[in-house]
């Protein structure tokens, strides 16, 4: 069930790192009320239209006993922060079931709508309710907002629906009753599909996807002339796609970073998907809202601007420099605590080397813009990065003499290091060329079309102790490229060399490989094509 956020709310948890005890009794004492005070649900339907339409209603309720409050004033106004483009301030109020509703259209891919209402004391209640037109252009929300009213009933009825995550589909759900008063026996509820129920916690199972009005009517016994009834309704969503949110806190070391940017990525199959970019909020903070379940990735960058900028490098969640390595979000739930402690640069003496060089995409065809390139000592450890700028190019300067390795990194694509020597014989190495690869070189792509590299056999012996063999026929002669990718997609040895056109035979050296699984990826011209084979020693 998609939940709201106070715009206060997770954000403000922490300015320095807490522990986990301490995490969880702030979510007792802060963020589960407010959950529990702002329930919002979305229900999403497909629409192939130009614009974006967002169907609101929703229900004012009593804060002390639920009862739903009629002819209640009711404010829904874009957020400036993140309105999308919209400009919206509407008035609407209640019905006598204490429902309200508005239709709003924009063009915006994504925004914010603030909700709010005055109570008896003219205190005034809000919630935020999130929108993304990412996966559907239409977007329905049923939420409930209690304020405080003097007008209060002690015999009321009322419920707390949920869905039921025991069955494998989301069509079931349970009714808990919550009403209050004396001397009720009697509990009737209507599911608003033409089934009923006597139960005083039913269950039940909807054949149909949409939202219902469910009405629960309680009654007392009859005594002479004194029985009292009671009645609400309640809207629900039932076998629609739910949306979530998540974020969480980008830390340079103790602290959150103090300016800084989140970018966001779906992952499906095999590849990455930018979906979004925020900024961290004053806190150190990061958040995306209304996101469909699925599994995501996460990289932060700390600001040049920011007081950490050069000490902190662009980090994934997981805490990892390489998307390779980067932990996935298996998104099913509203959280607030995924935490990115980010890389810190590794200290290194200054010297007069220079090192600079292009990124490429794709065997030199396109230059790469503002492709993040690391530097790393011969030991591995990360010294500091730079940004491609609009040709491609790259520098590192001021460089103490010795081994280096550079590596692009760039979302759901491939790299080969380049490793480079820096001496006072030859302190200055130029023109390095970083080659971007195609995410799908890795999955196989391709091998289905007809092409110039034909017959690419498995590779043999497998599993291969100290050398592995393979076997294509060329349509015409040409360059061949062979890497040797691990697990992790990292290239650990590569092979170049100049073939006739017929049948041809490449063997690669394994002997100082790990054991385990590697994928052998040939490239000829713009084709590509991949074969497995295990190593063992």
């Amino acid at each position: 069930m998609n939940q709201t956020m106070q715009h206060s709310d997770p954000r403000k948890r922490l300015h320095f790192r807490q522990a986990p005890w301490q995490r969880k009794l702030l979510m007792k004492r802060v963020l589960l009320p407010l959950i529990m005070l702002f329930i919002i649900s979305i229900t999403t339907t497909f629409a192939q239209t130009e614009m974006n339409y967002l169907y609101l209603s929703g229900q004012i309720v009593n804060s002390e006993n639920g009862a739903p409050i009629a002819d209640q004033e009711v404010f829904i106004q874009t957020d400036v922060a993140t309105g999308g483009g919209m400009s919206n301030a509407h008035v609407r109020y209640t019905d006598d079931n204490g429902f309200f509703y508005d239709t709003l259209c924009t063009t915006a891919e994504k925004g914010s709508l603030l909700i709010y209402a005055f109570d008896v004391n003219e205190v005034k209640q809000e919630t935020r309710e999130y929108f993304r037109f990412r996966w559907e252009n239409t977007y329905h929300c049923n939420m409930e907002l209690p304020i405080f009213t003097h007008a209060s009933s002690d015999f009321q009825a009322n419920f707390f629906p949920s869905p039921d995550t025991v069955l494998p589909n989301n069509m079931a759900y349970n009714f808990n009753d919550v009403s209050t008063g004396f001397g009720i026996v009697s509990w009737y509820w209507n599911f608003g599909d033409g089934s009923s129920s006597m139960e005083q916690n039913p269950k039940h199972t909807y054949a149909e996807p949409g939202v219902y009005d469910v009405t629960l009517t309680i009654s007392t016994e009859h005594l002479a002339s004194d029985m009292f009834t009671s009645a609400i309704v309640k809207k629900i969503r039932v076998g629609m796609k739910d949306y979530y949110h998540f974020g969480g806190h980008a830390f340079a070391g103790y602290f959150p970073v103090d300016i800084g940017n989140a970018y966001l990525y779906q992952i499906i199959e095999d590849d990455f998907i930018p979906i979004d970019t925020t900024v961290f909020d004053q806190y150190g903070y990061y958040m995306f809202p209304q996101l469909i379940e699925g599994n995501y990735k996460v990289k932060t960058f700390p600001s040049p601007l920011s007081s950490q900028a050069g000490a902190y490098l662009p980090t994934y969640f997981g805490n990892s420099l390489l998307w390779t390595k980067a932990q996935t979000i298996k998104l099913n739930a509203t959280a607030w605590e995924y935490d990115i402690s980010m890389v810190e640069n590794y200290d290194y003496n200054t010297g007069g080397g220079v090192i600079d060089g292009i990124v490429f995409l794709e065997g030199k065809s396109i230059v790469v813009e503002d492709v993040e390139v690391i530097l790393f000592n011969e030991a591995d450890n990360c010294l500091t990065y730079i940004k491609s700028d609009k040709g491609g190019n790259f520098q590192f300067m001021e460089l103490a003499y010795g081994t280096y390795r550079v590596l692009a990194d760039v979302p759901g694509k491939y790299t080969y290091p380049t490793s480079i020597t820096l001496s006072e014989s030859n302190p200055t190495i130029e023109n390095i060329d970083l080659i971007v690869y195609d995410e799908d070189i890795a999955h196989g792509i391709g091998d289905d079309v007809v092409t110039m590299l034909t017959g690419l056999g498995d590779p043999y012996p497998n599993p291969a102790s100290t050398y592995v063999n393979f076997e294509f026929n060329l349509l015409e002669r040409g360059q061949i490229q062979v890497f040797v990718l691990n697990q992790g997609g990292q290239v650990v040895d590569k092979y170049n060399g100049h073939h006739h056109a017929g049948d041809n035979k490449v063997q690669m050296n394994t002997s100082n490989l790990a054991s385990g699984m590697y994928k052998l990826m040939v490239l000829f011209g713009n084709e590509k094509h991949i074969k497995s084979f295990i190593k063992i020693n």
